[in-house]
């Protein structure tokens, strides 16, 4: 059986490969970078005595306290603030291929194969200039309570092995750091905090997070997974499998077909069932009617969850859905953001802080699913001389502003050289990743 892999930006990878294996089913069978252009751009990387990054699940008490004295102070004096306002501004950092937006049902707006390809040595600089602003935060507040500082120096961010732990690490399952702001963004869900008010606007996070409690998005990627990604042989194909093109259980096309025929007759009048119905039923395309598609997959998600909160489910209606969902095998880095954060168990509307665009940095899972996708793109480097395909300016990175940055001495420009450069990074890991 072979399968083609379509390279595109999340939304038309999963509808490519829905309708690749409709199209396979029904037949009855299977299915290198230069050097930087233009010059430096700006400040060098930052150099430091390289920190080795560690399993949140391996640390010790002494580590853990550390961590979440810097990271509550940050949140609470709203240093993170900046950091959620230039995650969700995408048109000047353009690092995804597609952006997940605030609105129920989850939608997604495809972004340009540039974005997507930036999307690892972006994420790779602004956990670099979080490292440096919780260190500082860490002096900031040891020298307010007579504490030695000097303690900061050995601050790291830790990284999430999902794959092994399949959960998260316990000390984390009750750190919810308070405070801080974020722009209000358009759709955001009555329940949301920020719900009501004008777009642009700022509003108070109220955190939330409830692991595991997505219905469709309910299980977290395996090591024998990581471990194929980390097979592939170019960049393009490694990016692909981690964020763009989800794998299929072909075994599960039965129950996929069968489940849409259920849901087709328990909601005649939903668009987004005969949207997948249809798009389903034609071989895969390139056309942006991708985006539409997956959309409509994640709107029966958004239906089914929302069933199953009622006090009497039609349970044909939920497990029909997760029938239809059982055709995916979802890429790590999707997967990790919607099964951290959850949907509220009061109000499938409202999903969990990590799976915000606007408002995610206040929650230190997000900067622990993107070390592990880090540590996965790390071991990858370490076998293959590949690099993102990216040209001109594509290949600076500036994550933060030197302003926005100044006070902790970051806001530096990385280049894609400084970023793949690995004797030159100013970290390691504990680890590499062992599928």
């Amino acid at each position: 059986m072979t399968r083609e892999m379509h390279r595109r930006a999340f939304v038309r990878g999963i509808i490519a490969a829905s309708s690749a294996a409709w199209a396979v089913l029904a037949l009855g069978c299977g299915a290198d970078a230069s050097g930087d252009a233009g010059g430096g751009g700006g400040d060098s990387i930052p150099r430091a005595q390289a920190i080795v990054r560690k399993s949140a699940s391996a640390m010790s008490s002494a580590e853990i306290d550390r961590f979440k004295r810097a990271y509550e102070h940050a949140v609470a004096k709203g240093f993170f603030d900046v950091f959620n306002d230039e995650h969700y501004n995408h048109h000047r950092n353009r690092h995804h291929g597609a952006d997940l937006q605030a609105t129920s049902p989850m939608t997604v707006m495809v972004m340009d194969e540039a974005s997507g390809y930036r999307l690892l040595p972006w994420h790779r600089a602004f956990i670099l200039e979080a490292e440096q602003m919780l260190r500082a935060a860490l002096r900031e507040r040891d020298e307010e309570e007579g504490v030695d500082p000097s303690e900061a120096d050995l601050l790291f961010m830790p990284y999430w092995d999902a794959a092994h732990d399949q959960d998260l690490p316990r000390w984390i399952h009750g750190f919810e750091p308070r405070g801080g702001t974020a722009i209000v963004p358009p759709g955001l869900p009555e329940g949301h905090a920020g719900h009501g008010k004008e777009v642009g606007e700022r509003y108070d996070i109220v955190f939330g997070r409830w692991p595991g409690k997505n219905l469709v998005f309910d299980t977290l990627q395996s090591p024998e997974h990581v471990g194929r990604i980390l097979a592939e042989g170019t960049f393009a194909d490694f990016y692909d499998a981690l964020d763009v093109t989800p794998e299929l259980r072909i075994e599960n096309y039965p129950r996929a077909r069968s489940a849409l025929e259920v849901l087709e007759e328990k909601l005649p009048d939903s668009a987004a069932v005969q949207a997948l119905i249809d798009a389903f039923s034609l071989p895969p395309s390139g056309s942006q009617g991708g985006a539409e598609t997956t959309n409509a997959l994640f709107e029966i998600g958004w239906i089914g969850a929302v069933e199953a909160q009622r006090a009497a489910p039609d349970r044909e209606i939920v497990n029909a859905v997760k029938d239809v969902y059982s055709l995916f095998e979802f890429m790590p880095h999707v997967r990790m953001h919607l099964w951290a954060g959850g949907l509220d168990p009061a109000n499938a509307n409202v999903r969990g802080t990590v799976t915000y665009f606007n408002e995610l940095t206040v929650d230190p899972v997000f900067w622990m699913l993107h070390c592990e996708i880090d540590r996965t793109w790390y071991t990858w480097e370490r076998t293959h001389t590949d690099r993102p395909p990216l040209e001109g300016d594509d290949r600076l990175f500036n994550p933060l502003t030197a302003s926005e940055g100044a006070w902790y001495g970051g806001g530096a420009t990385y280049t894609l050289d400084d970023l793949t450069a690995h004797d030159a990074l100013p970290y390691t890991y504990d680890a590499l990743f062992d599928g």
